[in-house]
């Protein structure tokens, strides 16, 4: 077929052009085109079928050449929408971020003012040392000791320090207790606890409690049990203030 199509072509074009003595003689001839001009099918239809090859490889190219731009513009466009959606994130969690330091800044502050507090309230205090008499022997009415003027008025708490020691001693078990007044006959109290029997070794027993600081200023002590007799001693002191 490309062979016929040139071959009609080349007749046309010869047969047209004014001043050609071959198209003359081919006319005056009266002869056909097969008679006169000898026919070269094989190189003709190889160069056709070159150039057709050509052709056909220069669209596949084109072809390939605008998948691959719609490739990339696709691909690009996923990019841009991949870009946005990881902008968007990157502010989500900006956000999310402040808000936490914001929290984390605020309980901070809040634990730092918790632990100010709580250190003033521990070392604000005065130490002393106040003889406060022994222990009572026995019985159950109470001993009542003044608190003297060393520890002021202004005070909230005192920190009392009471001992007991028992050697070779009769009379059992015994139970002291400390105590204050804080509002009517309502008592804040701490108690030791000391035992006598006829040993040769010494038991101990002490302890440092806060109290109340009384408006009455004083100091109720009492020792439940049979009066001890032998070899024991005791002791009450006031050792700090706040």
């Amino acid at each position: 077929m490309k062979l016929s199509r040139v071959a009609g072509i080349l007749i046309v074009t010869m047969a047209l052009t004014p001043g050609c003595a071959g198209d003359q003689s081919f006319m005056a001839s009266g002869l056909s085109p097969s008679q006169t001009i000898p026919a070269e099918p094989s190189a003709l239809e190889s160069k056709l079928d070159a150039m057709g090859n050509r052709l056909e490889r220069i669209e596949q190219l084109l072809t390939d050449i605008r998948d691959q731009e719609r490739q990339r513009q696709r691909q690009e466009e996923q990019s841009r929408q991949l870009l946005g959606e990881l902008r968007q994130e990157t502010r989500n969690t900006q956000a999310a971020l402040a808000r936490v330091q914001k929290q984390l800044a605020t309980q901070h502050a809040a634990v730092v003012a918790r632990l100010g507090e709580t250190a003033k309230d521990q070392v604000d205090f005065r130490a002393v040392d106040i003889p406060m008499g022994q222990l009572p022997n026995g019985g159950q009415d109470h001993e009542i000791r003044r608190i003297p003027a060393q520890v002021p008025d202004k005070a909230r708490e005192i920190l009392i320090y009471a001992q007991v020691a028992t050697g070779y001693v009769k009379a059992g078990p015994h139970r002291f207790r400390i105590a204050v007044r804080v509002e009517g006959t309502r008592e804040a109290a701490f108690y030791l606890y000391a035992v006598g029997q006829p040993q040769p070794s010494w038991a101990y027993n002490s302890d440092n409690v806060w109290l109340p600081m009384p408006r009455d200023r004083q100091l109720l002590l009492r020792a439940e049990g049979e009066p001890f007799f032998g070899d024991w001693n005791s002791e009450v002191r006031i050792i700090a203030w706040r």
